[in-house]
């Protein structure tokens, strides 16, 4: 029994010594005070890839599987006559470190994206129960959006450190490489003389970007700036810029920060139209498909638009922290978004020998969220590897019912 309670009292001196600021699922918008942490005393070089994707087809198990079912019945029955949401973010972060005693400087490159589609109801209907409702064929339409925003975003941080005190200042530059606006439609027409039954469906709606290179990705009739030497002009001529403030109080471990302030919108100049249609026909049970290119057309006038044109596009939010130096570091998170609401939760953390481990459960406004995993940290190199699970309910969220991950590798002395 004493052995036992030795070995316990040891299992548990070594999980408790954790740095409780490093391995949280956080990126350092949440507090630009923490890019002042690290397992490197002198030079970082690192990056992030985080995907999120909330959708009802598949889950992470679902990624070792040799054959997955997905039962459509059950998906349209939990719809509850609205349309079937997925939501998609993927970003992609690179960043350059610099220690100089009592400060910390940074450069960071990040695109973000964030997708939110909407798929019309009685599409899902006519694929899970097919489209004949008590006993007579109906026909069947609806309308869905598809919207996205890819983001472009180059930050500079600094941050100075005293005796109990952290004060951390980014500036960021950023403008829209995408923001699609669009509207899925489809509609389903029986003929039941002829046993034929047609299905059409039709996406448009228009793409904006601050670059006007982006036509290179679409047309070879392009003659203009080369897409990386425009990249950097947009960067100084027409990015937004704002501005992210931020406290650590290394005693009482815990942190305060002000982010997003939007001191000048980015200007969004160029107008694509996008437009794609399609349709099925089942002739006397044969099977005819036309799946139209998608049209992406340049408008020849320039636009004078804005991004963020509203508040809510990216919302100023204050956020804080507080870190327990109890076992496995509990520190409870809120995030407050102006215009939007309260994203909150908890984290966990420690680290086994040279393998730090987490848990965060967070409710991030629209959804609930479960983030776990594990790293390997050999001080001049370390990788960190995390599973998420996202669900609207949050007894779902225990299910690990999404596919979702983030990935952080770093090297350095």
């Amino acid at each position: 029994m004493k052995k036992i309670i030795i070995s316990m009292l040891i299992l548990l001196s070594i999980i408790s010594f954790a740095n409780p600021n490093v391995n949280k699922p956080w990126n350092y918008s949440f507090n630009p005070a923490l890019m002042d942490y690290g397992t490197r005393n002198f030079i970082d070089i690192g990056g992030d890839v985080n995907l999120v994707f909330i959708q009802p087809f598949m889950n992470f198990g679902d990624l070792f599987k040799e054959s997955v079912e997905i039962d459509f019945n059950k998906i349209y029955d939990n719809l509850d006559g609205n349309n079937l949401k997925m939501l998609l973010n993927a970003d992609i972060m690179a960043y350059g470190k610099l220690h100089i005693w009592f400060a910390t400087f940074a450069q960071t490159a990040e695109i973000k994206t964030n997708t939110k589609i909407e798929l019309p109801n009685d599409l899902i209907k006519l694929i899970s129960y097919g489209n004949i409702n008590n006993g007579l064929i109906e026909n069947l339409e609806g309308e869905g959006v598809i919207n996205s925003n890819i983001i472009f975003e180059s930050s500079s941080y600094i941050s100075l450190q005293g005796k109990n005190s952290i004060f951390g200042l980014a500036f960021t530059n950023f403008y829209p490489i995408s923001l699609l606006r669009s509207t899925i439609s489809f509609k389903n027409t029986n003929d039941m003389e002829n046993a034929k039954m047609n299905i059409g469906y039709e996406i448009k709606g228009h793409m904006y970007s601050s670059l006007k290179s982006l036509e290179s990705l679409i047309s070879d009739e392009y003659y203009g700036v080369p897409i990386e030497e425009d990249i950097l002009n947009t960067l100084k001529d027409s990015a937004g810029i704002k501005v992210n403030l931020g406290y650590i109080n290394k005693n009482g471990k815990w942190g305060l920060s002000l982010n997003d302030i939007v001191l000048k919108q980015a200007d969004v100049k160029y107008d694509y139209t996008l437009t794609a249609t399609g349709s099925i026909v089942v002739d006397n049970m044969n099977v005819t498909t036309d799946n139209g290119t998608p049209v992406i057309e340049k408008s020849d006038e320039l636009i004078s638009r804005t991004y963020p044109e509203a508040s809510v596009d990216l919302p100023m939010n204050i956020t804080f922290f507080k870190t327990f130096n109890i076992l496995f570091n509990p520190t409870p998170h809120i995030q407050y978004f102006f215009g939007k609401g309260l994203s909150w939760g908890v984290n966990f953390d420690g680290n086994l020998l040279f393998i730090p481990f987490w848990l965060d459960l967070s409710n991030k406004i629209d959804y609930w969220s479960l983030n776990t995993g594990f790293g390997l940290n050999l001080h001049i190199v370390d990788i960190n590897v995390s599973a998420e699970s996202n669900s609207i309910d949050f007894g779902d969220v225990f299910k690990f019912n999404n596919f979702s991950f983030k990935i952080n590798f770093a090297a350095g002395i």
